[in-house]
Formats: structure tokens, C-alpha cells, sequence
């Protein structure tokens, strides 16, 4: 596949990662605050069936990442040699955000798929550990998407790999990931995407 064509591809992955992350939440999976509310959500199959289908949205979205980055990888790698040790440098950033969303994802949504067991009993503690880990890990796969971001921001500016105005966007966009902490983070890297998958299908001359 031409490298124009891999790179459109990959915008459209990028889109497709944002919607699917946002359908996910959108099923309204969130848990109340009180035991009576946690146990009532975990007792409903409704509710537990939204976060069946929340996982495997978060699963597509997280792999849709991938081949987002991917395309990112092979429009900075082409440059030559010092751009490709930068490709390699965004692509550690997006297989490690990728592995610890798959891995959050799957902590997460536990509890929902255990509970579909009716020998299963719910434990409030264990089930708040394994929730705390889930939004870590979510938190930690943000922080390593900052490597991806920075090669972005590098190959633009430096390399004009992209257009400059990504780049600058992309200084901004990569310390403000830290907040991932306080889930606005998260936003951060959702406009990042959709703003670089835009441009991938567009082209990067036509968007300088």
C-alpha cells in the first residue's frame, strides 16, 4: 500500500478511536457513589451489559490507536535516519498507551463480567482496588502517549515532517497529558487526535 494511502488510513483510525472511546462513556457506565448504588448496578443486567459492550468499544478504540500511530510512524520514519529513530521513539509511546488501555479496559470492566456469574459475590473493597487500578493504568497509558505526542511535535518542527501550527499545538498538548490524573488529560489527547487524524487525511502539505 502507497504510503499516502497507509497515512489516510491511519486519520481515519484516529477518528475512529475518539468515537469509539466516547460511545463507550456514552453508554452511561458510570457507577454510583453508595454501596446500595454499586451493588444495584452490578446486580442489573442492563447495566452490566453496557459494560460488556463499553469493553469491547474501549478494546476497538485502543487498536484503532494503533494503526492511528502506525501511520504516524511511516510519515516521520520516510524523512531518513534521524526521523525514523524519532518514529521509533512515537511508536514506543503508542504501543505502551495501547497495552495499558487494553490492560485498564480489562481491570475495569471485571467486575461487570464477574458478577454475569450467579455464584459470584461482590466485595465493595475489591471492588474499589481494582477500580483505582483500572483508572491508573488508564492515567499511565496517557503519560506514555506524551512520547507519541513529542515525536509529532519534533518531526514538525524540526523535520517538516507535518505542518508547523501541529507542532506548536503539539508542544502545548504534550505536558498538559500530565493531567490525565484529573481525567481533563484525557481530553487533551482526544482533540490531539482528531486534530492530526484531519490533517493525515487531508495531507500534510494541503493542511500547512
Amino acid at each position: 500500500m502507497r504510503d499516502r494511502g497507509w497515512e489516510r488510513w491511519a486519520g481515519v483510525a484516529g477518528i475512529a478511536y475518539v468515537l469509539l472511546y466516547v460511545g463507550a462513556f456514552a453508554l452511561g457506565i458510570e457507577v454510583g457513589d453508595t454501596d446500595a448504588e454499586i451493588r444495584e448496578h452490578y446486580a442489573d443486567s442492563g447495566a452490566r451489559t453496557k459494560e460488556v459492550a463499553a469493553f469491547f468499544l474501549i478494546a476497538g478504540a485502543a487498536l484503532s490507536f494503533l494503526v492511528f500511530a502506525a501511520g504516524i510512524r511511516v510519515l516521520i520514519a520516510r524523512l531518513g535516519p534521524t526521523p525514523s529513530a524519532l518514529a521509533a521513539l512515537g511508536w514506543a509511546g503508542a504501543i505502551g498507551y495501547a497495552a495499558l488501555v487494553l490492560a485498564a479496559n480489562a481491570v475495569s470492566r471485571a467486575a461487570a463480567f464477574a458478577s454475569m456469574s450467579d455464584d459470584f459475590e461482590l466485595d465493595l473493597e475489591t471492588r474499589d482496588y481494582f477500580e483505582t487500578v483500572g483508572f491508573l493504568l488508564f492515567v499511565s497509558g496517557t503519560y506514555a502517549a506524551i512520547l507519541l505526542v513529542a515525536a509529532v511535535a519534533i518531526a514538525a518542527l524540526r523535520h517538516g515532517a507535518l505542518p508547523r501550527w501541529l507542532g506548536w499545538f503539539s508542544v502545548v498538548v504534550a505536558p498538559s497529558l500530565i493531567l490525565a490524573i484529573g481525567f481533563i488529560g484525557f481530553l487533551f489527547l482526544f482533540v490531539w487526535a482528531l486534530v492530526v487524524s484531519f490533517v493525515l487525511i487531508r495531507g500534510p502539505a494541503a493542511s500547512t
